[in-house]
């Protein structure tokens, strides 16, 4: 894939910059492996290892405020089919036109997908903050219920003051068939902060670039740069109809979590 520059930052984003060069440096200390090296491993090892890295997790949406922002993409939901995992009715959370989260709607009282439509306003309110204040970032907390870790935007790391936007459940846990509420978090996180970046910075995904779903976000970024090396909405909405079927599916699909393993190693 061919090198691409990123716009320089400004000033005032310098100590941004400088907290988002401690997390790379803080993730490298797991011998520099990707989020899909991890997963590939034991589940009992998964766990150990982002317990650990999920302890101060700040991805960071700092971008020059001088850079061209797009339109602001839509958030919305759709039902999927039910599978009988659980006993409410699996959601699809779209930005634009990518999945970033995939819930479980309890649906009590027949009132239908109410956390779904919840989920929604909530991202909708997270992209206008950004959009009217761009540096902020997606942090993940676990003072959630029953311990559950949220995913949260904040003005600045250290900032009290936080909007949440979804909280994994239980439930969300068994659609994704994995066993590690933060795993699961973090990947709703990267999907999150990856989908914001490009659509809209106009800017290459970062924290999710080892796996299919940020392959396949890099994959649409280079197909619709024009000559200024600029994006436009239009042309973002062009090239995602264009991707190949496969690499469409990695942007509106949910990989299952790794499951606790049969096969882990026997002593």
């Amino acid at each position: 894939m061919p090198d691409r520059e990123r716009p320089a930052t400004t000033s005032q984003d310098q100590n941004a910059s400088a907290s988002s060069d401690e997390l790379r440096g803080f993730e490298a200390g797991s011998k520099g492996e990707s989020l899909r090296q991890v997963a590939s491993k034991p589940v009992t090892i998964v766990a150990a290892v982002m317990a650990v890295l999920i302890l101060g997790l700040v991805l960071f949406l700092q971008q020059d405020p001088e850079a061209l922002r797009l339109a602001a993409p839509e958030a919305r939901y759709e039902l999927l089919p039910n599978q009988g995992r659980t006993e409410g009715i699996p959601i699809a959370i779209y930005l634009g036109p990518v999945t970033v989260f995939q819930i479980s709607d309890p649906a009590a009282g027949g009132g239908g997908a109410t956390r779904a439509r919840q989920v929604v306003d909530n991202l909708t309110a997270a992209v206008q903050q950004l959009m009217d204040s761009p540096g902020r970032v997606i942090t993940i907390g676990s003072g959630g219920a029953e311990g559950m870790p949220t995913i949260v935007q904040k003005e600045k790391e250290d900032t009290p003051d936080s909007l949440e936007i979804v909280q994994v459940t239980a439930d969300d846990l068994t659609l994704a068939m994995g066993d590690d509420p933060k795993l699961l978090a973090r990947v709703w996180a990267e999907r999150l902060t990856d989908t914001l970046r490009l659509l809209i910075f106009g800017q290459p995904p970062e924290f999710s670039r080892d796996t299919a779903f940020g392959s396949a976000l890099d994959t649409l970024y280079v197909n619709v740069l024009n000559e200024d090396g600029r994006l436009t909405t239009e042309g973002l909405g062009t090239g995602f109809e264009a991707l190949p079927d496969e690499l469409r599916s990695d942007l509106i699909s949910f990989p299952a979590l790794p499951e606790p393993a049969d096969d882990q190693p026997t002593s």
